[in-house]
């Protein structure tokens, strides 16, 4: 047949054969619309030669002829439509007249997903959302008491069903809500003020953002305000070829000297930082401290890595003793840090050195949480019968639009009956499909509960609606990986790492997506589906050293479904010292704003090589939201991650209901 199929579909159009190798070029369109489907999956699934269309709709699908017979079948299938199943014969000979494959919408109401697809008779409202500086970009725009919320685009506009009498509730970060109420459907304008805690404003559409904050040892501070001597530098201004922290600070501040001893001569093994305007002087000659994201070094931390650097303030005078005492008599250097755990645990390591002595004995996370009014009421049943007598009456005064309702009826009635269940949690999928917050939360479900098809169908849908968030290429690749379909998940991966999502960089994910795809790569050298993966550009992303070995002793994953929501989590190692990584407008502001503009929120934390024992993670929220829709966090811990004897496990938070600091969980270190 090899000899054969090259001759005889040589000028069939989207068939490209050389002698042992098949390129179909086609594309996938809607069978009523004509449009084209993007993402929709492609090619022979039992054979592991698949590949996704792009957002044109349009895919490349090669393989060597005679991996596949003439039985073998061809699949087209796309969330919300119908699959089309057809012999491999039967392509070639439909490819001799087109390379368009259409599919029909899915017309059965059997599937919980179909109602995704269905059209209701809500109107859509147009608005803007503006400051005085401005349009804002990522502004959330959601229907009071429903499950029904948008988001501003790049210009501050957006669409959203709604009708006459619902509220819209507009927020954004670091500015004070809005409410307003549809009182007809014309467009809307909305005008957001700084919040009066928030010091300063930032308006996406601008080129940059100008920084006029300053870190002062008590938090972030408007230069303007702080009232004594400060200079700042930031990673922009740190030379790539600067090896230590001296190389950095030299010639950047005015009035600092680098020196061994207290004439300033050069010698000794240490280089010590001196001050003027500290108190540098012939009978004072106290050297300046460092403050490295909150832990206190009195001598130089050469070990840091320049390259690491966010930013230096410089404090002179009084403001360096109002913090630091008489430590702080020489000046301080305040230094943070830029992203200190993501794929790095050598830094975490190195900061965890001094300082920062942990002594707290907080609670223990559990997932029996005080039972909410209407559980207690459902737990009064003494049958099933009765407990979904109660469930139903529920329903009739309870607002049943909470996603909290949803996913702790389905803890409930698990206990009764888990297809019941299932359908109390299949049942939000329709009520929230125009609420991509709630949706995420419910994926996030899914997977927790063991249901990854039904995670990948809502990670699908969410691509469909979300086409530029970051977010949804990697959750969607990611869930492939976790259900096996490895072909389809380094397809996605290769996407995203060669760069070639149209307006979507994936820069906020690039260690995320690395190591997802390093360890399917690593995991599966010799696969077919790897002809296409860029390994020169994967390896570039990671130190010679884990390359050569890849694999981590532990890999910690937080995801949630609002980039608005603040909290902290704080790792405790074995010598009980801590570290902090922060998400809030305070220290993580320009992360949080970066988060919202390109949809991204994820991040990774490594322990490798390190402190032996008990290692402690705690967690804090600090936001209130709104009861119906609060925001969920996945947490997933990887022990042995890419090795043979990986181990997972997952777990979903709502945290809203942390109303103080708790012990998130405690990992057992022994590598």
């Amino acid at each position: 047949m090899k000899r054969i199929l090259f001759f005889l579909y040589y000028l069939i159009p989207g068939l490209i054969l050389a002698q042992y190798q098949i390129t179909i070029d086609a594309s996938v369109l809607d069978y009523e619309t004509k449009q084209p489907i993007e993402y929709s999956e492609v090619g022979f699934y039992h054979k592991d030669i698949i590949t996704l269309t792009d957002n044109e709709g349009k895919f490349q699908l090669l393989y060597n002829d005679e991996l596949v017979d003439d039985q073998d079948l061809f699949i087209v299938r796309a969330n919300g439509y119908q699959s089309l199943n057809i012999t491999a014969s039967q392509v070639y000979k439909f490819l001799r007249n087109t390379n368009k494959f259409y599919l029909k919408p899915q017309q059965t109401k059997y599937t919980w997903n179909a109602e995704f697809y269905d059209d209701d008779d809500s109107e859509f409202l147009y608005g803007k959302v503006f400051s005085v500086s401005g349009p804002i970009q990522g502004a959330t725009i959601r229907v009071k008491n429903k499950l029904i919320e948008s988001k501003s685009d790049f210009e501050g506009y957006f669409t959203i069903k709604a009708k006459p009498n619902d509220i819209l509730v507009v927020n954004y970060l670091g500015m004070d809500e809005k409410q307003i109420l549809v009182d007809d459907m014309n467009d809307v304008y909305v005008l957001l003020k700084t919040n009066a805690e928030i010091l300063d404003e930032v308006v996406l559409n601008s080129s940059k953002a100008i920084d006029k904050e300053v870190d002062t040892g008590f938090g972030k501070k408007n230069k303007d305000a702080v009232g004594f001597s400060t200079s700042t530098i930031t990673a922009k201004d740190i030379s790539p070829a600067a090896i230590t922290l001296v190389d950095v600070i030299k010639g950047k501040f005015a009035g600092v000297q680098v020196g061994s001893n207290q004439d300033m001569s050069p010698t000794g093994n240490k280089a010590t930082i001196y001050v003027r305007g500290g108190s540098l002087s012939i009978n004072n000659s106290a050297s300046a401290i460092f403050d490295v994201d909150g832990m206190i070094y009195t001598e130089t931390p050469d070990f840091l890595d320049p390259q690491q650097i966010e930013s230096i303030t410089l404090l002179r005078s009084i403001g360096a003793t109002n913090k630091y005492g008489s430590e702080g008599r020489g000046g301080v250097f305040i230094i943070k840090m830029n992203v200190l755990a993501r794929g790095s645990a050598e830094i975490i390591n190195s900061a965890l050195i001094k300082g920062n002595d942990y002594s707290e004995v907080l609670p223990v996370y559990t997932n029996d949480s005080i039972d909410s009014y209407y559980i207690k009421e459902l737990k009064a049943a003494k049958t099933f019968i009765e407990a979904k007598t109660i469930y139903e009456q529920q329903k009739k005064y309870i607002n049943t639009l909470s996603v909290p309702y949803y996913f702790e009826c389905y803890d409930y009635f698990s206990s009764w009956d888990r297809s019941y269940a299932y359908s109390i949690l299949t049942s939000l999928a329709s009520l929230a499909k125009d609420n991509p917050k709630a949706l995420k939360a419910l994926a996030f479900k899914m997977e927790e509960i063991g249901k990854l098809e039904d995670a990948k169908i809502i990670y699908q849908y969410l691509l469909d609606i979300r086409p530029s968030d970051e977010q949804s290429y990697r959750d969607l690749a990611l869930i492939y990986k976790e259900l096996g379909e490895n072909a389809m998940a380094v397809d996605l991966y290769t996407k995203m790492l060669k760069k070639e999502i149209p307006m979507v960089d994936m820069l906020g994910l690039e260690e995320t997506i690395a190591n997802e795809a390093a360890e399917i790569y690593f995991k599966n050298k010799n696969k077919t589906y790897l002809s296409r993966f860029p390994v020169s550009r994967l390896r570039g992303l990671f130190p010679e050293y884990i390359w050569k070995e890849f694999g981590y002793d532990y890999r910690i994953v937080f995801d949630w479904t609002d980039p608005n929501i603040e909290f902290n989590v704080q790792f405790v190692n074995p010598k009980n010292k801590y570290f902090n990584w922060s998400h809030t407008v305070i220290d993580s502001k320009a992360n949080m704003i970066d988060e919202i503009q390109y949809g991204y929120n994820t991040e990774e934390f490594i322990i490798d090589d390190s402190e032996k024992g008990d290692w402690i993670i705690n967690i804090e929220n600090f936001t209130i939201e709104n009861n119906e829709n609060p925001t969920y966090l996945k947490y997933t811990v990887f022990k042995n991650y890419g090795r043979p004897n990986q181990i997972k496990k997952l777990r979903v938070i709502n945290l809203s209901k942390l109303n103080q600091k708790i012990t998130l969980d405690k990992l057992l270190y022994y590598n």
